[in-house]
């Protein structure tokens, strides 16, 4: 899409003929008496980590006689790249060595004004970065950075820069905005979500815009076990509800790793399963080859017709016979419908944001999700997710997600009153997890009901619960020395192993 709406672009334009101006803007980074805890390459750009929290981009350095060149090639570009080059990069590489440009450094700068999002190309390329957000005109970009949280960059845009950014980024991707139409939400081509407020018509300090990246490789579960988000007996638990397909509810803030617990989650579904998954932005990735993704469609005319949303995509899943129906976030009606399928034997997940399980169903029960209370029924599990600081020897504090609290949740229907048990929690000063003892964790009432489908005494639970600790734990401790473990397609493969026989799987002959 990128691709050929830059083919259309240059088409007009030379058919045009009309004169080009570029300026190029660079990052240069002012290094003060800030400490600089850390330091590494995106590219050719060189990022540098204060401890005054900020996020520094220092491109490559240029001669201004180098600038002139990158300014004029570009300006001159337009007219002289064939079609063909703008779709692709090898052609679009040897279109610039046709006209004497094979200076690594002047590509680059070249090809991130052409093909990429210019100034900006770092950080979206930075795969520690996990959100870009610009306010308004004349202020510094600001980064949510994975280990370090909100940082403040040394980019800033004017005005008419900003606009024009907002205009070529839009364009670029099929879409328009106006002062008609000034707010505008849409997906780039590497997944990132863009997000723009156009000039004064809705926001009086001017244009704004935000980008949410989304991670290039799906999470996994031995993702989540190595960085000690949960550990190997909670995610065993979890393993078993998803078995017998007990619906489970993710909560935390934003930015607190509820998508990417479901997508890790998703690995430990068995094969054959039918999963529909339906989200309002595309995230989730699931290896089972019977998986049907679902997502939200925009409006197709500036009206609003040809919307297709989250309420509508969950009545259309309850037609399919799905096994589960995993709904990346919950925020409307859609929720009832999530409820429903769940009261008529579909396993499943979703997220809601909220800062407590108490909290979360309170949520559920109100406009505009509304669900009703007997549909709590269906519901077995909440855990609750944060992003949290903690020091680290080496780069001070440092921002880690974690799990702070499981709970098996129960609607008493007779006496109208919800029940929450503990099943595990985080002890933030030894940066660990505590799980409840094995006497306790029988008499749950997940666990029972687990006991009664599956004709398991306690024994017989607390032991399938072993094995798959013991699976989880030896999966994460051979990630750590292959990463090949870490990836969501092998690890789901290997659970569907562990399923056939899970008594004798030995991760050693697979």
């Amino acid at each position: 899409m990128k691709r050929a709406m830059l083919s259309s672009l240059f088409r007009r334009v030379k058919k045009s003929k009309s004169p080009i101006k570029f300026k190029l803007k660079l990052n240069i980074a002012s290094i003060s008496t800030a400490k600089i805890i850390d330091r590494y390459n995106v590219d050719l750009a060189e990022i540098f980590v204060t401890d005054d929290g900020h996020y520094l981009v220092q491109d490559p350095p240029l001669k201004a006689s180098e600038v002139s060149l990158i300014e004029s090639v570009i300006e001159d570009l337009v007219f002289i790249l064939p079609d063909d080059a703008v779709n692709d990069e090898h052609a679009f590489l040897n279109a610039l060595k046709s006209i004497g440009i094979s200076d690594g450094r002047l590509t680059y700068f070249i090809k991130r004004e052409v093909l990429g999002y210019g100034v900006l190309e770092p950080v979206v390329k930075d795969q520690n970065i996990e959100d870009i957000i610009l306010p308004s005109p004349n202020t510094p970009v600001s980064v949510n950075h994975a280990d370090y949280g909100r940082l403040t960059t040394n980019i800033m845009f004017s005005e008419e820069e900003l606009t024009k950014y907002i205009e070529r980024i839009v364009h670029l991707c099929g879409k328009a905005v106006s002062l008609f139409n000034p707010m505008i939400s849409l997906r780039l081509p590497d997944g990132t979500r863009f997000t723009a407020t156009y000039k004064n018509e809705v926001s009086y300090k001017g244009s704004s815009l935000m980008m949410r990246k989304f991670p290039e490789k799906p999470w996994s579960i031995t993702m989540m076990l190595c960085r000690r988000t949960i550990n190997s007996l909670i995610a065993a638990w979890l393993m078993l509800l998803i078995e017998f397909k007990k619906a489970m509810l993710i909560v935390g803030g934003i930015g607190s790793g509820k998508t990417s617990m479901i997508n890790a989650l998703c690995n430990l579904i068995p094969e054959g399963k039918v999963i529909v998954t339906v989200e309002d932005t595309q995230e989730l990735s699931l290896a089972h080859s019977n998986w049907i993704p679902l997502v939200v469609r925009d409006s197709l005319t500036l009206d609003g017709k040809g919307e297709i949303g989250m309420f509508e995509l969950l009545k259309h899943a309850l037609r399919m016979s799905a096994d589960y129906i995993i709904v990346g976030e919950v925020r409307g009606e859609e929720g009832r419908i999530w409820a429903q399928a769940m009261l008529t034997g579909h396993g499943g997940i979703t997220s809601l944001h909220s800062e407590s399980p108490q909290a979360a169903i309170e949520r559920l029960l109100i406009e505009p999700i509304r669900v009703d209370r007997g549909g709590l029924t269906a519901l077995h599990a909440i855990m609750l997710m944060k992003k949290i600081p903690i020091v680290k020897d080496d780069k001070g504090k440092v921002f880690v997600r974690r799990a702070l609290s499981l709970y098996d949740f129960e609607y008493d229907l007779v006496n109208d009153k919800l029940n929450f048990y503990k099943v595990a929690w985080y002890d933030s000063e030894s940066d660990d997890f505590h799980f409840i003892s094995p006497e306790d964790l029988v008499k749950l009432p997940t666990a029972k009901l687990i006991m009664e489908e599956a004709g398991w005494d306690e024994y017989k639970l607390l032991q399938e619960l072993d094995m798959r600790e013991r699976f989880l734990r030896k999966l994460a401790e051979e990630a750590v020395y292959h990463n090949e473990l870490l990836d969501y397609k092998l690890i789901t493969k290997l659970t569907w192993k562990f399923y056939e026989n899970p008594q004798n799987f030995d991760i050693e002959h697979v």
